[in-house]
């Protein structure tokens, strides 16, 4: 990803605003923090024991971004792990052919280990961010046999074996995919170099999965061990077209270039928003499939944009964070979770999307400290909580003793009527002489439960499919 990756921008921002739902979230109760500085660094350690390895949880850092005392702080409390934004792209890392320039790249990794952090690798194909003299003239032949091969090598074994993953590929399946395409129908979909002499060019170049087959057959000879070696990409993460395209793409590296599926990974950017993300059990399942293979699966790159910065879109967006961290957490084969930018100013989206966890002052927001919740929550041996992106409806949380009553009124809470249209139709009879308890719904397009609320309560309107009982 780099910061003005178009695609991403469009398929973000082309989903429709919706009214998000109440949410019911683990900082809402005593025991868990939600205001103040943060440190993470016992309980990741905490969270690794239970894992039973290593949980690499960062963000990206480039040399040239501002507030060098934050990002410092940051990575040293917060974060264990870091990846370059940029400074391990191609353009950077071999500006003349031939010739390696790893100097922003090592710079990340140095600052990674002064802070005690981890540091992933980030990438070594993309179509974009190329330098000068790609795509230019290169024949396939040269391209499969010299160029990506030399590149690979230098930078894979330049920044050593203690790299935790490496995308290997990045972004090389098409948008306009279908089920029951092939791996090679899935990159050519793309219509991106260097299947096409250049982006946007209807002149073929490679015909076949040799170059993706180079990338990761090189990297397997010159990475650690321990390195997985992944295919990263946005859009993906749930039962669809683009998911399955990946999967497939997955498949064929592991059956035509010999890479076994215990070094294989697949990195699910989720560059999301409050209206358009991956439900917690559509990822879960995902994560499922991968570990039946043995690859791992990570998240890569996730920021959460808002359509406004109202408190209550605030706890949605904590409410999702959330949910992408514990399909994470309590799935076997994950142990990578990055935060694409440490705060909103930094972020490629643009201080007003507000998608990080940090704001442009370096404050925790409430995904912040409800991220370090769910940490802590894992860490103490708990089960996995409900979906709360779902709403109060269907997910409650409860505090680390398994209290179920908040401390308080959750701080963001809608409290008035919103400007939405409400239905017409004629709602369905409900029983008469019911309540519904405090927080708990009491209306809604199709609901046929209680429309009254308990003593002390009212039903108030959240959006056409949810009203909610909140203190009067």
């Amino acid at each position: 990803m780099f910061k003005l990756q178009a695609l991403v921008v469009l398929s973000v921002l082309a989903a429709p605003v919706l009214s998000q739902p109440a949410v019911s979230l683990l900082i809402d109760f005593a025991g868990y923090q939600s205001t103040g500085s943060l440190n993470l660094r016992s309980t990741l350690q905490q969270v690794a024991a239970r894992k039973g390895s290593t949980f690499h949880f960062g963000s990206t850092y480039d040399t040239y971004d501002s507030d060098a005392s934050f990002l410092s702080s940051v990575f040293s409390t917060y974060f264990n792990h870091v990846v370059a934004e940029n400074g391990c792209k191609w353009d950077a890392t071999e500006p003349t052919r031939g010739t390696s320039d790893l100097t922003e790249c090592q710079a990340v990794q140095s600052f990674a280990t002064k802070n005690g952090a981890t540091f992933r690798g980030h990438n070594t194909f993309w179509h974009s961010q190329t330098p000068s003299w790609l795509p230019g003239s290169i024949t396939a032949s040269d391209l499969v046999n010299n160029v990506i091969p030399q590149h690979v090598q230098q930078e894979i074994q330049g920044m050593g074996t203690s790299v935790t993953s490496w995308d290997v590929v990045n972004e090389i399946v098409g948008d306009g995919v279908s089920n029951g395409m092939s791996a090679l129908q899935c990159v050519q979909n793309k219509k991106v170099w260097p299947t096409q002499t250049s982006d946007g060019s209807s002149t073929t170049l490679v015909t076949d999965l040799s170059f993706v087959h180079a990338a990761f057959t090189t990297a397997l000879k010159y990475a650690g061990n321990d390195t997985r070696l992944a295919i990263n990409d946005y859009n993906t993460g749930g039962s669809d077209a683009k998911t399955a395209c990946v999967l497939a793409v997955l498949a064929d590296i592991n059956a035509n270039a010999g890479i076994p599926y215990n070094r294989l990974a697949v990195g699910f950017q989720s560059h999301i928003s409050t209206s358009s993300f991956i439900s917690k059990s559509a990822l879960s399942a995902t994560f499922a499939k991968l570990a039946a293979l043995g690859a791992t699966a990570m998240i890569t790159e996730l920021d959460i944009q808002l359509p406004s910065g109202t408190s209550a879109y605030e706890r949605y967006q904590a409410a999702i964070w959330g949910d992408y961290l514990d399909a994470c957490l309590y799935a076997s084969n994950c142990n990578e979770f990055i935060n694409w930018d440490a705060r909103d100013d930094l972020s490629w989206l643009g201080t007003s999307a507000a998608g990080t966890l940090f704001d442009s002052s370096g404050n925790p927001k409430p995904a912040a400290y409800e991220v370090a919740a769910r940490l802590q929550r894992y860490a103490s041996g708990a089960p996995e909580l409900c979906a709360t992106a779902l709403g109060t409806s269907q997910c409650m949380a409860s505090g680390p003793s398994g209290t179920t009553t908040p401390t308080g009124t959750p701080t963001g809470t809608p409290t008035t009527t919103p400007t939405t249209v409400k239905p017409t139709t004629t709602p369905t009879p409900t029983p008469s002489g019911c309540a519904s308890a405090l927080w708990g719904q009491c209306g809604g397009q199709g609901w046929t439960g209680c429309t009254s609320c308990a003593a002390g309560s009212t039903c108030t309107f959240s959006n056409p499919y949810y009203s909610q009982c909140l203190p009067a």
